[in-house]
């Protein structure tokens, strides 16, 4: 099983902005010489806790920086988008990074982000799939692009001149076909599951949901995937709030301490997805924070945690990769130590 790390971030609001992102990029950097596969990078335009405005920047920002980590974006919201512009900006960073771009792709799970860009009374889902229908046109095609949907009209036919060279979309790394694609899973029975499942896109299940919740995202994969079940796990990635520490005391002790970033982290999103009735994915009967927190932390030695996820692989098989969510930065070693124990001896 792979390892990655997740960058949402749930930070503190008053946080300068340029300081998170050097942390953000010296974690990945860490992370690449711990020997961690892939890095995700959250994105929202209007929220003060999770800074990061464009996930595209942030791969664009260590395309030089790291050789090998694969670099993924969770999620980029194409229906803010037109689709001839983000064809060429996605097309722009696969190349910076040689290929190592995955494309997570969503329609914008903030509805503060969605009014910023007038799309509130819009259907946002269907828009969004259009858009990657015409992206996958662009960066496969050998023919012109003359795409017409209900939403877009993309074109350019009008103008095309072969001697000049204009017309014509950048295509990805070495015009590659595979540009993987992904989308994040939270609620239960989740449509975008059953989406993922039936055109062999990859899913990553929510750090925010109940163990049960996860069992639901991964039997409704297996159900509507058209694939075999090896082949079927190896499109599941599992994203987990991790906290390991040396002995078991220690994370008895640390996991809901005062200066715990881990509560501080399940507090900022407890309380957003509560406001809007959407905390089930914590488990039934959850009324608070610190309730969430002992739910949905995997937490304790190296040890513990491979047991947690001996479940998993017992009841289904091995998936793709188990995904360590990044946590605002701490001066005590018993958290800053998590990561290295976590790409150690994690299995």
């Amino acid at each position: 099983m792979n390892k990655g790390i997740f960058f949402i971030p749930l930070d503190d609001q008053n946080k300068q902005n340029d300081l998170l992102f050097d942390e953000i990029i010296d974690q990945t950097i860490t992370s690449e010489k711990l020997g961690l596969s892939e890095a995700f990078f959250g994105e929202h335009i209007t929220d003060k806790h999770e800074k990061i405005s464009s996930s595209l920047s942030m791969v664009s920002a260590l395309s030089r920086v790291t050789k090998k980590i694969n670099l993924g974006t969770l999620t980029t919201n194409l229906n803010f988008f037109k689709p001839a512009t983000i064809a060429a900006i996605i097309s722009q960073v696969d190349n910076l990074v040689k290929g190592r771009l995955l494309l997570g792709v969503g329609s914008g799970a903030n509805r503060s982000d969605v009014e910023a860009v007038e799309m509130l009374d819009e259907n946002n889902h269907k828009i969004m799939l259009e858009t990657l229908e015409i992206l996958q046109n662009i960066f496969y095609s050998s023919k012109n692009i003359d795409i017409k949907t209900e939403s877009f009209n993309v074109s350019t036919s009008k103008s095309l001149n072969d001697d000049l060279g204009l017309g014509y979309f950048n295509k990805l790394y070495k015009e590659r076909k595979n540009l993987e694609i992904v989308m994040p899973a939270l609620n239960r029975d989740s449509y975008n599951v059953k989406l993922c499942a039936k055109n062999r896109w990859g899913i990553v299940i929510s750090n925010f949901c109940s163990d049960d919740i996860i069992d639901n995202h991964i039997e409704s994969y297996l159900k509507h995937s058209p694939l075999d079940k090896e082949k079927a796990l190896k499109k599941i990635r599992l994203s987990k709030l991790i906290f390991a520490t040396e002995n078991k005391k220690d994370s008895e002790k640390f996991l809901k301490n005062d200066n715990s970033p881990y509560l501080k982290a399940v507090d900022i999103i407890f309380r957003k997805l509560k406001t809007f009735n959407r905390h089930g994915c914590f488990g039934k009967d959850i009324e608070n924070s610190s309730q969430a927190c002992e739910k949905i932390v995997f937490s304790g030695t190296p040890e513990m945690i491979n047991k947690r996820m001996d479940y998993y692989k017992n009841k289904y098989g091995s998936l793709l990769s188990l995904i360590y969510v990044d946590v605002p930065k701490s001066s005590n070693d018993i958290y800053k130590n998590s990561l290295g124990l976590f790409a150690e001896y994690v299995k």
